[in-house]
């Protein structure tokens, strides 16, 4: 079975726990040794990497027959990078319930890690989980003439109502793309994200009250 590392910490003398996401759900791997410098198991457990491992029948398992299938240092080498792709991981940890679609949503993460630019793939997977956890965004024009978006109804908002808004039109076209539209094919060029960064963050907290700190 394959699955993501999306958080570790230490666990027992020299061992290490991986919390780990896989197309079944979560699981939690128990490495050990993996806290000594010299052990196999050091290199496997870590942070933001995809394994191989033995599957089991519980939630809670030995880390058995594992091998790494992407340790994404391409990304860890970044700052901005690794903070991008802890933002997926963030959500998974912090919003991804049992009884979620969990193989559509492992893909999803797959597809968005291996994306030309994670800075712009992280955010498309932030707000296309919104659909997923039951708190999807509704941007399609009617016709009338958009004045933005609404963070509390997570619809567009038209100039003919009195409805305030939270993100303006030129934002809500950006927006619309990140939601739609697969990560390969994303526009490179949209460089200024922070108004969709703080419109994404607040309707976490507003709606799923989660403070997602990747996005602070």
């Amino acid at each position: 079975m394959e699955g993501m590392i999306y958080k570790v910490q230490p666990y027992q003398e020299h061992g290490r726990l991986c919390f780990t996401y896989t197309e079944k759900g979560k699981v939690t791997l128990y490495a050990q040794g993996a806290q000594k410098v010299n052990h196999a198991n050091r290199i496997l457990a870590q942070f933001l990497t995809k394994i191989s491992f033995k599957e089991g029948t519980k939630s809670f398992l030995p880390l058995q027959e594992a091998a790494i299938i992407n340790d994404y240092q391409h990304l860890k080498l970044d700052y901005k990078k690794t903070q991008a792709a802890a933002l997926m991981l963030e959500i998974i940890d912090k919003v991804v319930v049992e009884n979620a679609n969990h193989g559509l949503i492992y893909h999803e993460l797959c597809l968005a890690l291996d994306a030309k630019s994670v800075e712009v793939s992280s955010l498309s997977f932030a707000i296309k989980m919104m659909q997923e956890l039951g708190y999807g965004l509704s941007l399609k024009p009617d016709g009338r003439k958009v004045k933005g978006v609404s963070i509390s109804k997570g619809v567009l908002i038209y100039q003919d109502e009195d409805e305030p808004i939270d993100l303006e039109t030129k934002d809500a076209v950006t927006l619309l793309k990140l939601s739609v539209m697969p990560y390969d094919q994303l526009d490179l060029e949209i460089l200024d994200l922070n108004q969709i960064k703080e419109y994404t963050s607040k309707y976490y907290s507003y709606h799923l009250q989660t403070t997602l700190k990747n996005l602070q």
